[in-house]
């Protein structure tokens, strides 16, 4: 459960307040549950899976590759046709 709680600056103190947390204009305090359960950055730096990298060496190698070959075979047949 998270709480929005602000800081005493004199006293460096963390208090909980009453305020909703879309509204909470300081800070969020969490607990280990909740933490853990959020994304952090260490998860866009996770190895990807072996199926995630084949999908993504099909999209940016070989379908540009696919492409660029077939708009070939496309214009050699065209410029047989029109000669």
């Amino acid at each position: 459960m998270a709480t929005c709680v602000i800081v005493d600056p004199v006293t460096g103190v963390l208090s909980a307040t009453s305020t909703p947390l879309d509204s909470c204009t300081s800070y969020v305090l969490m607990d280990a549950s909740t933490y853990t359960s959020l994304p952090t950055l260490v998860d866009v730096f996770t190895i990807p899976l072996q199926t995630d990298l084949q999908a993504m060496w099909m999209t940016g190698f070989a379908l540009p590759v696919i492409v660029y070959l077939s708009s070939w075979a496309y214009q050699s047949v065209i410029s047989f046709v029109n000669k």
